[in-house]
């Protein structure tokens, strides 16, 4: 039986949701459920106290929450409870809060408009495999993390500014932010951006993130 807890603000959204995750199948049980990050971790606590109760093996959570949000809620949970797995179910699919989120720990990332089918493969997938990746970003990123450490030799093409730039692209930081803490311009900004994405061969942000990851110069978690 897998011991689920389900956090979201919205109550129809999560009676729903709680009521597609049981029609999934038999070894799915939902242990407890919470309308923000505050309320889990109360709920927690109260489980840790009692040594005859186990805690959840899994959490579907929400980002966007009054309170406690995602973000604050996977940081805590990260540092009180390491061992919990979480899986985000979001409406927010931008590329800083999918790094941020990956950054904190978590185990796999959803939309909500997700098949039911893909949701239980994600749940089973947490539960015995440790995660569950699907897009480009997230799959590509347990491939990097396990690859065998050699490093591109681009690297060596890039100079300390475009270096500085590339790690500051992993933060949560806006292209506009990234210009005031170099103490750039947004247009020189724009050109390093340009530079690496031909150098590197990347396309998106996400990309820029990955060829870090793969080379040492990010370390996500």
């Amino acid at each position: 039986m897998i011991q689920i807890a389900v956090v979201d603000d919205h109550k129809l959204f999560r009676a729903g949701l709680i009521n597609l995750v049981l029609s999934l199948g038999d070894e799915f049980h939902i242990q407890l459920q919470a309308n923000h990050g505050k309320e889990l971790l109360d709920s927690l606590q109260k489980i840790d106290l009692h040594e005859n109760k186990s805690l959840p093996d899994l959490i579907i959570l929400d980002v966007d929450m009054p309170i406690m949000n995602g973000f604050e809620t996977a940081e805590k949970l990260k540092e009180l409870y390491p061992q919990l797995k979480v899986l985000v179910l979001t409406m927010m699919q931008d590329e800083t809060t999918l790094i941020r989120m990956l950054r904190l720990g978590i185990k796999g990332y959803l939309s909500k408009d997700v098949e039911p089918a893909e949701l239980k493969q994600a749940l089973l997938s947490i539960h015995q495999k440790g995660y569950h990746y699907t897009d480009a970003f997230t799959g590509r990123l347990i491939e990097v993390l396990q690859s065998d450490g050699e490093k591109d030799p681009t690297i060596s093409m890039m100079n300390d500014r475009e270096l500085t730039f590339l790690k500051l692209c992993c933060s949560e930081l806006t292209y506009k932010e990234i210009a005031d803490q170099m103490c750039l311009s947004p247009k020189t900004i724009d050109g390093y951006r340009a530079s690496l994405f031909e150098k590197l061969e990347a396309k998106s942000r996400v990309g820029l993130v990955l060829y870090a990851v793969k080379n040492g110069i990010f370390v996500p978690f």
